[in-house]
């Protein structure tokens, strides 16, 4: 790279347009680069989604969850399968390994399901099979409300405001919830049909089959062709009432004669409620790979738009939107990422004391990021809160090259006074070797990120890729436009007045009186350092063994916790509670946190929001106001809803208050979460309830459940075949009988104003709400016509489970918590882990974690891998570039000296050991590194200049410490925003930034009197194996002095040294 920074200085339009191009590349890419609060996710998971309505958990696992789980089994490349069966819905969810294409998976499991339909129920919908898409979530909510009917604020959301927005350019799909759709219910009455000898087989045909239009064919008359319609629809509902079921001796039989036909509406199986009132809710996912930010403005604008026009009294507001977080969280890392910079430059300008010099090293920090945004867009990246994060470090990274270039530079004017033209060229050639190595295993650290394994993996790639990207930007960037601009905007050397007369800048000469005597305390500290080695060896060993007691006494995660200003309570009423009895509850519950709150700015009650719309699970929404505008965090404001409000609860509610989900819609998941499996349902509820209470004495755990919900009322209805078949009664009659009386049909459609609405078929409430009016209805016979249901069919009360859960084949159980603040989650796990190593579970049931819980250990694996990668690819690089093997054990020895220091600062600033703090150690890691190989690479070019060991040592470090500090301080300072920033979504900054900022600076003082240490012992070594075992032939036998003699010079390790003067000649 010696070679273009010669180049670039000789030829300063070339460098111009080097630069200039990496400019407009990285605003074109900028400008393509779509925004999200998190990267792009893809996970090779399907899911399985089948309904059969009215059917009981327990029928669904059998007759449908476990034809398809064993159908899917074979399937090569699963990891894991897991199931959810309620009542008239089976999810089946198969998690591939990541190697696995996701589109292959669901077209294999696409066939495997068509080859077992028939084996399913009859009645059974298709199975849905689509993949999972993590991007494909509710980006933002918007909440209808005026004082109005609920079914005429449901019709206007759905004939107007979705269709309008679902227009809106990247919208995949508009939902309502809470709505009431109009449709026209026909109640039987099982006591008239019973009278008049009809049943309910006969309303169905007469409804739907003298309620169609049909197509007649056509009529040619002469030139003309007429189209011939039947037109057989009803025009009114209550026409509906006067169709005829049947006619007998003039005497004729109406549908409204057996039934109450109502323009009504669907029954309700969702709610929503905000602040108070009724709201009807549109739920807006957005399509995969679709920039969150753009959407949003878009439906913003267009919700602006539709404002204007909708009726007096209306209001359609946004509740929710994904992408406030998204925008804060972005904003906050720019503007820290253009603060970083400033504090970077401020300290160049104080060791150089020169406004020229802090320019040019300045320069390199937005030259630098804006290039990378050209290979994040080729790369296929996004701006996230991660890629951003890697900008804002990598700030305190890029202008490291640009200092040391320009320092070493700065130091040939003054001290060698050369001129600043073969300044530069000659400076940056000696440094070049150095910054090389420095900037390719810096790459070497970051790359491992990119390419590790499991869901940490596939979320920290683009944190690697673009710290990856920044550095190669910046090499290039040091080697072309910090020269050029050196070589002709620095002043000094021989141009300067002779004989002491020139003076240094006021502000220099300030940077002198406090950088000196530092300078001469370090030398002093160094030579008695160097006189006693041991006393480095012996620090060195203590600090390393501190690490054993220090990794015991941090906490462990898997992410930090988050305060969003936003959390989220879910109230579980007891099995078989209605809808409005929980939305009753809930709406309290929500009453009461506005008002005993403060901190609360909005509360969103939804039932029914998920797959199997459960109408006894309430989920609140609650806003609060932002982290800096109040004292207490959202921990806290959680632990005090917990005390104050649903700790006050009957014990029969099961509640928990969770954070909102950071990657979904409404669905809150614990913290922590542990499932427990084994083939006996029984065996299996009393093992996870005898783990569930231990879970509840460890200290720290707070909302401990599990998923085990039994008690669900039902009543069972048991045939008497030998009865049936007496009396001429078919099973399939009396299944579609009880199915269509109880649970209800859509049997036909009606028309209005273009407008279709369903016709459904169903008992009236009082026939139908409890086993007593059950025995009122009929069944068809085909001997007498029809007789009572009872007749065939014996009722029962009886209980069963509401959810059943499998994994892997099995049933499973899992037992779930979230942490008080100031406990970790790693804490818990561990703690728990320890509970289930000591309780003896029988054979064939286990108890392992589960979502982040899993993720911890996962996590501490994949880093593990990817430090060790990064150590190979590092002493790799670096024996190539020194052209030694021994050198870059000497570098990569002061790496382990910074993990008690880092573990400390995670200490001193209450974090956890997590997925951010450890990415801030990997930044460590290639900081450090940095300092060791320009103390080494400028020691070697001494020793090769003559002198002696000792002295090369003291000098080489010596004149290394300038850009050594200048670099360490500027990326503390570039990492000061970081770790002071505020408000939303801040902890994940604060977890990285602090393990740097503390890491290296508490570290600096050792690292610098140990590496030189580190090499004199190694060279020790390494010259004591090359008396014992070297080669003995002299350099003649070897032809190492022919080849000197050519050169011009008595010895080879002359070489570079003749090249050097030859050169500045």
């Amino acid at each position: 790279m010696q070679w273009l920074a010669s180049i670039c200085v000789r030829k300063p339009v070339f460098a111009s347009v080097i630069i200039l191009l990496i400019c407009v590349l990285g605003i074109a890419g900028y400008a393509k680069l779509t925004v999200d609060r998190f990267p792009k996710l893809d996970f090779p998971t399907v899911v399985v989604v089948t309904r059969l309505p009215g059917s009981a958990p327990e029928e669904m696992e059998t007759d449908v969850t476990e034809k398809i789980e064993e159908a899917v089994n074979t399937i090569s490349g699963i990891d894991e399968m897991s199931s959810v069966t309620v009542e008239g819905v089976s999810q089946v969810v198969i998690t591939f390994v990541l190697e696995k294409n996701v589109d292959v998976a669901v077209q294999e499991v696409r066939d495997r399901i068509s080859q077992i339909t028939y084996d399913l129920p009859r009645d059974v919908e298709t199975p849905l099979v689509q993949k999972f898409d993590p991007d494909a979530v509710p980006v933002i909510i918007l909440s209808l409300q005026a004082e109005r009917p609920v079914r005429e604020l449901t019709e206007y959301a759905d004939r107007v405001l979705r269709r309008r927005l679902e227009t809106v350019q990247g919208v995949g799909q508009v939902s309502i919830i809470g709505g009431r759709k109009r449709q026209v219910n026909v109640w039987m009455d099982p006591v008239k049909m019973r009278a008049a000898g009809v049943s309910s087989a006969d309303v169905q045909r007469a409804l739907s089959g003298q309620n169609m239009s049909l197509p007649g064919g056509s009529i040619e008359t002469g030139p003309e062709r007429l189209t011939l319609r039947l037109r057989g629809r009803v025009t009114s509902v209550e026409e509906l009432g006067q169709l005829v079921l049947r006619e007998s001796n003039g005497h004729i039989l109406r549908v409204q004669d057996v039934a109450r036909v109502e323009d009504g509406e669907v029954e309700a199986e969702t709610a929503a409620v905000r602040d108070g009132k009724p709201a009807v809710l549109l739920s807006i996912r957005k399509q995969s790979g679709e920039n969150t930010v753009a959407l949003v403005q878009e439906v913003r604008r267009r919700v602006g738009e539709l404002s204007q026009t909708m009726p007096a009294g209306y209001s359609l507001q946004v509740v929710r939107d994904n992408s406030e977080t998204t925008i804060t969280s972005v904003n906050a890392v720019k503007e820290h990422l253009a603060l970083g910079g400033l504090f970077a430059a401020l300290v160049v300008l104080l060791f150089l004391g020169s406004w020229r010099s802090t320019l040019i090293a300045a320069l390199a920090i937005p030259t630098s990021i804006v290039g990378t945004f050209a290979l994040m867009n080729a790369a296929g990246l996004n701006l996230n809160t991660i890629s951003l994060l890697a900008l804002a470090l990598a700030v305190g990274i890029v202008i490291d090259d640009a200092i040391v270039v320009l320092e070493n530079i700065h130091r040939f004017i003054h001290e060698k006074k050369l001129k600043p033209f073969p300044a530069a060229i000659l400076a940056t050639k000696e440094i070049g070797l150095a910054v090389l190595a420095t900037t390719l295993s810096l790459i070497a650290v970051f790359l491992p990120v990119a390419f590790m394994g499991g869901i940490p993996g596939r979320f920290l790639s683009s944190f690697g890729w673009t710290m990856a990207f920044s550095i190669a930007v910046s090499l290039l960037v040091s080697f072309t436009l910090t020269p050029m601009l050196c070589a002709r905007w620095l002043v000094g050397g021989s141009a300067a007045p002779e004989h002491g007369h020139h003076r240094k800048p006021a502000l220099e000469r300030l940077t002198d009186v406090f950088y000196l005597p530092v300078e001469r305390a370090y030398e002093r500290a160094l030579r008695w350092v160097m006189a006693h080695r041991w006393v480095a060896v012996v620090a060195s060993v203590v600090t390393l063994g501190s690490c054993v007691p220090l990794m015991g006494a941090v906490p462990k995660g898997f992410l930090p916790k988050s305060d969003e200003a936003q959390y989220q309570v879910t109230v579980r009423m007891p099995e078989g509670t209605s809808l409005d009895s929980t939305l009753l509850v809930a709406e309290r519950v929500a009453r009461d946190i506005r008002e005993k709150i403060p901190e609360t700015t909005s509360t969103l009650v939804t039932i029914g929001d998920n797959t199997d719309k459960t109408p006894n699970v309430a989920g609140i929404f609650v806003k609060i106001v932002d982290p800096e505008k109040r004292k207490d965090s959202q921990d806290d404001i959680m632990n005090r809803v917990r005390k104050e409000i649903t700790s006050k609860l009957p014990k029969e509610f099961r509640v928990s208050v969770s954070n909102a989900p950071l990657f979904s819609g409404f669905g809150a998941q614990a913290a922590i979460q542990f499932v427990v499996t084994g083939p006996d349902f029984d065996e299996l509820a009393k093992q996870s309830s005898l783990l569930l209470a231990k879970m509840r004495e460890i200290p720290g755990v707070v909302d401990a459940d599990s998923n085990l919900i039994i008690g669900k009322p039902e009543v069972s209805a048991y045939i008497d075949r030998s009865r049936a078949a007496d009396l001429g009664v078919q099973v399939p009659d009396v299944a579609s009988t009880m199915q269509m009386l109880v649970g209800g049909f859509d049997v036909s459609t009606y028309v209005e104003n273009g407008n279709l609405y369903d016709v459904r078929l169903r008992a009236e409430q009082g026939s139908r709400d409890s086993v007593e009016s059950l025995s009122q209805v009929t069944v068809p016979s085909m001997r007498l016509g029809s007789v009572p249901l009872t007749d065939v069919v014996k009722l029962k009360h009886e209980e069963g489970p509401s959810q059943i859960n499998r994994m892997n084949r099995q049933r499973q159980i899992m037992i779930s918590c979230n942490t008080a603040p100031g406990v970790s989650t790693g804490t818990v796990v561990d703690a728990f882990n320890k509970v289930i190593a000591e309780t003896k579970l029988p054979a064939g049931y286990a108890a392992k974690p589960a979502g982040q819980s899993k993720e911890i250990a996962r996590t501490m694996v994949n880093f593990l891998m990817a430090f060790a990668l990064a150590f190979i690819f590092m002493y790799l690089i670096l024996a190539a570039q020194f052209e030694s093997w021994v050198h870059p054990i000497t570098i990569l020895l002061s790496l382990p000296l910074t993990v008690p220091f880092a573990i400390i600062s995670l200490l001193i600033f209450k974090q956890s050991l997590d997925l951010y703090s450890m990415l801030g150690l990997l930044v460590l890691f290639g900081v450090v590194k940095k300092n060791s190989i320009l103390q080494i690479d400028h020691t070697n070019q001494l020793r090769r200049e003559g002198l002696p060991k000792l002295e090369a040592i003291v000098h080489g470090s010596k004149d290394r410490l300038r850009p050594i500090l200048m670099t360490t301080l500027s990326f503390v300072a570039g990492m000061i925003p970081l770790l002071l920033s505020k408000g939303v979504g801040a902890t994940f900054n604060q977890a990285t930034a602090g393990v740097v900022v503390g890491g290296q600076t508490l570290s600096l003082v050792l690292t610098l009197l140990v590496t030189p240490v580190a090499y004199s012992l190694i060279d020790d070594a390494s010259a004591w194996f090359k008396r014992k075992f070297g080669s003995k032939r002299s350099p003649e036998e070897t032809g190492e002095a022919e080849v000197a003699r050519a050169y011009g010079v008595d010895t080879l390790s002359e070489l570079r040294p003749a090249h050097d003067k030859e050169a500045a000649a």
